[in-house]
């Protein structure tokens, strides 16, 4: 029992001065704290410091300010060099991705001493700037929107932008819910530029985690395809926002293409004509078939978001807007896409496209039997949160998404140095309450004892 008592003793004044250890700070001073960007490749950042002893060891860590449902953050070992007393680290972007211009980026550093004392810098912060171009910017609420060619094109796409802001809302109950930055490049070769690992035809790209739009649009196509593409970009990006989910919930392609198209505006000439040919021959794909990717090119791209327009046009017409966001918020609890139409309608994809088809004058389909609903997290393909254009062809837009960007360098964990200090507190806690409950078994055992040598 002694012995017992002495360990949990030994533990808990071992626990003890870890935490008060790690509130002391080593004897040095830092002369300079700096991180330098060259967008879009790579961040260095860098520390020098003055002292007479320099840290046994040190870690930088940081992360982006971005949208994350459990907030990530790097943590990288840098090796000291007692001669020049100067840390260094460089995040090179085509290991990982890199996020978009206008990103803000954290770092901050933990030097240790011999002793295992610490200390941590002031967490500071760096805009990610693509500083290739002279920027200018127009603003409305909630909406910044950056170019740098053509007079003319900046105020044209902001008024576009607001004009879609506005029909999400009014029309489709879709509101705004952070404030959301568009690049605009002067033709897609520049934009391609600012983005690591795009596809060689994309236009625009959404970084719906970072609720930040990048678009290509040459000045002579910003009056048509530009003012089309900023409204259906936006569309995705506020419907990401406003369909959040952390529990693995998503849309089908349908209905975030859909809503996109819609808010374009008025449909365009072509797609008005994609759907009359559809009508005439016959020809609408089955609406279970569009809960996945669409056909990236061609004329069946087209056909399958003017399809997805005139569905979401028959809800909205027919059932009003209040169900619509009914239905986006209860696909974000991880509801499959047939339950969430039933609790919200009170049909599943299939009785949708029967009504749908009905509504529009096309010809019964026959269906089949639908035994086992497929779950919304089941779906192999990705709903896209964003459209990339090809240019110039408005109508058809084929998706493209840029991966999160994750930890890198060798044995990185993803751990918040909050929660470790939080934990070893418990760690703390939990010893201290075993301590004074072996102290009491303890005095007991001793009492007893001494009540048998009495009574004896």
């Amino acid at each position: 029992m002694k012995r017992t008592v002495a360990g949990l003793l030994a533990t808990f004044i071992t626990c003890l001065a870890a935490v008060v250890a790690g509130a002391q700070t080593p004897g040095i001073t830092i002369t300079d704290n700096d991180a330098l960007v060259d967008f879009p490749n790579a961040v260095t950042f860098s520390l020098t410091y003055e002292g007479e002893v320099p840290p046994a060891d040190a870690e930088l860590s940081f992360g982006v300010d971005k949208f994350s449902c459990v907030e990530l953050q790097s943590q990288i070992p840098v090796a000291v060099d007692p001669v020049t007393n100067t840390l260094a680290w460089q995040w090179v972007m085509i290991r990982s991705g890199n996020p978009p211009p206008g990103t803000d980026v954290w770092w901050e550093w933990t030097l240790t001493d011999v002793d295992g004392n610490t200390m941590t810098t002031p967490r500071q912060t760096v805009t990610l700037t693509d500083d290739r171009f002279e920027w200018q910017t127009v603003s409305a609420e909630s909406i910044d929107l950056h170019w740098y060619r053509g007079d003319d094109v900046g105020p044209l796409l902001l008024d576009a932008a607001v004009a879609a802001q506005a029909r999400l809302e009014n029309e489709m109950g879709i509101t705004l819910q952070d404030d959301v930055d568009l690049w605009i490049y002067g033709d897609s070769g520049d934009m391609r530029n600012a983005v690591l690992y795009i596809q060689d035809w994309a236009g625009g790209v959404a970084f719906s985690e970072y609720n930040t739009i990048l678009i290509g649009v040459p000045p002579n196509i910003a009056q048509d395809w530009g003012v089309r593409t900023v409204a259906h970009e936006l569309a995705h990006l506020v419907t990401g926002q406003f369909g959040r989910s952390c529990v693995g919930g998503s849309r089908p392609t349908w209905l975030e293409e859909g809503l996109a198209s819609y808010a374009e505006g008025e449909p365009d000439e072509e797609t008005t004509l994609e759907l009359q040919n559809a009508l005439e021959n016959d020809s609408f794909t089955p609406l279970r078939s569009l809960n996945g990717s669409f056909p990236a090119h061609g004329g069946a791209a087209g056909a399958a978001y003017s399809q997805s327009y005139s569905v979401v046009d028959y809800l909205l017409d027919t059932y009003g807007q209040a169900q619509l966001a009914t239905l986006i918020a209860t696909l974000a609890t991880g509801e499959s896409y047939d339950d969430a139409l039933t609790a919200v309608y009170g049909f599943n994809i299939d009785g949708l496209e029967t009504e749908w088809r009905s509504a529009i004058g096309a010809a019964p389909r026959t269906i089949p039997p639908t035994p086992t609903p497929v779950a919304a997290i089941a779906i192999p393909t990705i709903p896209p949160i964003s459209a990339a254009q090809s240019v110039p062809t408005p109508s058809v837009y084929p998706t493209y998404e840029i991966a999160p960007i994750q930890s890198t360098g060798d044995g990185l964990g993803d751990l918040y140095r909050p929660l470790a200090q939080l934990t070893l507190l418990v760690c703390c806690g939990v010893m201290l309450l075993l301590l004074v409950a072996a102290l009491w078994l303890a005095l007991r055992h001793a009492r007893r004892k001494q009540e048998r040598a009495n009574e004896q």
